[in-house]
């Protein structure tokens, strides 16, 4: 399947709103990753694929560390520089194939949300084991295959899922590929995270298309499934909030 040109569509205006976690998820996340890395070991930490620097600031602050956000899309660099502002942090124009750093720089390499994107995992496994220290971490946020049925959007959006079968890894796969590249699993956790508030929120969030696999759908598509949430979510009486499987990894660099 093509790579997804963030550059070529207008998400990354949408992206921030759209993605945005609640505070005490953006918590939950840097204390579990801080759990299974131990923090007195950090000092640079390489955000590959950061986006609009949603955790670059987080893990800089987290980890008392230097933080280097890279990403290939100029536009979502351009609203990370807007928006991040730190002594501690730095955002580069960069690829997970080609990073653009010298050998083992770094202590953690941090891949949110970004590994389905990989078009050569091959070639972005080697530059990991080639930025990151001996030793080094590789932290890995990422949906799974595995966990699908728990995206509430998905049940609404079946062209969306047929499109997540065909490029997220699966837990096996994950796992298999980079301990085959000297990479030792240290931890595996499934983190239960808050996405929205309640429905209404939600629903605002999925109608703003910042997800990848929305992004690819034609336009029919994207407006029959949302239909098809709304009057899900019109239905329901409920202002429970809405949860979400993600999978977190974390490997050493052996």
């Amino acid at each position: 399947m093509k790579a997804f040109k963030y550059d070529q569509t207008d998400i990354h205006q949408r992206y921030r709103r759209s993605r945005r976690l609640p505070e005490k998820t953006m918590t939950l996340w840097l204390d579990t990753v801080a759990k299974y890395v131990n923090r007195e070991e950090i000092k640079t930490i390489i955000d590959v694929g950061c986006g609009t620097g949603r955790f670059t600031k987080g893990l800089a602050d987290k980890f008392s560390a230097k933080v280097y956000g890279i990403d290939p899309s100029c536009k979502m660099l351009a609203i990370a520089k807007q928006t991040v502002v730190s002594p501690t942090v730095v955002f580069i124009q960069g690829l997970a194939e080609k990073i653009p750093f010298r050998e083992g720089v770094s202590d953690m390499l941090f891949v949110s949300m970004v590994y389905h994107h990989i078009q050569n995992k091959i070639k972005a496994i080697c530059e990991f084991k080639r930025a990151l220290k001996t030793g080094g971490f590789l932290c890995i946020r990422t949906s799974t295959t595995n966990s699908l049925d728990c995206y509430l959007y998905l049940r609404f959006f079946p062209e969306a899922r047929q499109i997540d079968l065909a490029t997220l890894p699966s837990r096996e796969e994950m796992v298999k590929s980079l301990r085959s590249n000297e990479f030792e699993l240290e931890e595996h956790a499934i983190v239960k995270q808050e996405f929205a508030e309640n429905l209404n929120e939600y629903f605002e969030k999925i109608s703003l298309k910042g997800v990848s696999d929305l992004e690819k759908l034609t336009d029919d598509e994207f407006q029959e499934g949302l239909s098809r949430l709304k009057k899900y979510c019109q239905k329901q009486k409920t202002e429970e909030a809405i949860y979400e499987d993600i999978d977190l990894f974390v490997f050493r660099l052996t």
